[in-house]
């Protein structure tokens, strides 16, 4: 994969093209998320402590095994978190308000999941085939990312500047709170839960919203808002690496199935899919690991057609 076109990926400046050509490359394989990480983490040291980012690239530069300097940029990391960077932005206010606002995108592949901190300390999990679009700093007045996919918030409490999470179908908008969204544009439907704080649902091109109160879930669906209460905290487990199916319908199970690992999965036993199911996986354990323990308590076979990606559950 050429460099110049990672780097230009991480800072936004990429066109549709290159963006599905980085996706084809990360899908590829799993060291291409971790290399893509690591990117990222520089670029954000750079953004921020430009000295630190040069000490960073002097060690990539004589070629350090790859552990070594993964260690050098942790420690780097580390030491850059726990110094005061609400000081450092005032104190380069001037720099920061004259350099230009480039938007970066992170992709997660399937059967994978990603972790980041904004450059207002808000962390975010990605969920499996799940795309982030966030600035490289937040402008004054509003902090606003894109997502399609799913994605766990933790949002750092600041009521001068909302932060607003922009989906296929509804905006969200909060001061500092703590949610799950799920957001995908090949699904219509659109579902936050949230843990804890209040946020505001805005459905585009309407002039309704919702407020949303703590231990709330909401679906967004044909222009209506459902909503209920959350009674299972595993919900938001995925975020550890497990999936996690509560009393729910093998046909929900394979859909779920087929976006986290990104494979067609045909059922030509109709019977299968109302049948219920309660239990936990491991994301790294794979799709098959489900199937097995799934055929356990339902009777069923399949066969997996590797060339075309394709599992015939009968």
């Amino acid at each position: 994969m050429d460099k110049e076109l990672l780097q230009r990926y991480v800072e936004g400046r990429v066109s549709n093209a290159d963006i599905e050509t980085v996706v084809a490359w990360l899908d590829a394989d799993e060291s291409n998320v971790r290399e893509m990480m690591t990117l990222h983490k520089l670029n954000d040291i750079a953004l921020l402590n430009p000295t630190k980012y040069q000490k960073a690239v002097s060690l990539k530069k004589r070629q350090l095994p790859l552990r070594k300097l993964a260690l050098e940029l942790a420690k780097i990391a580390a030491i850059f978190c726990i110094a005061a960077v609400g000081m450092y932005l005032i104190q380069n206010n001037q720099s920061v308000a004259e350099s230009p606002i480039a938007n970066q995108t992170l992709y997660v592949p399937a059967g994978q999941r990603a972790e980041l901190t904004l450059p207002d300390s808000t962390r975010i999990w990605l969920n499996a085939q799940s795309r982030l679009t966030y600035p490289t700093r937040f402008a004054d007045g509003y902090r606003e990312i894109l997502l399609d996919g799913e994605a766990y918030f933790e949002v750092k409490h600041n009521k001068e500047q909302p932060f607003i999470v922009k989906t296929k179908a509804v905006d969200i908008q909060v001061l500092g709170t703590e949610f799950n969204v799920i957001a995908y544009s090949a699904n219509p439907a659109v579902e936050i839960a949230l843990l804890r704080g209040s946020i505001e649902l805005k459905p585009a091109g309407m002039k309704q919203s919702y407020l949303m109160t703590a231990n709330e879930l909401v679906r967004w669906k044909e222009g209506k808002f459902f909503t209920s209460q959350i009674n299972d905290y595993d919900y938001f487990r995925w975020k550890e690496g497990l999936i996690c199916f509560n009393n729910e319908t093998v046909g929900s199970i394979i859909d779920k199935l087929q976006l986290y690992f990104d494979v067609k999965i045909n059922v030509n036993k109709d019977s299968l899919l109302k049948q219920r199911y309660t239990g936990k996986f491991r994301t790294k354990d794979g799709v098959e690991q489900v199937l097995k323990v799934l055929q356990l308590e339902h009777r069923f076979t399949y066969i997996k057609d590797n060339e075309q990606n394709v599992i015939t559950i009968k």
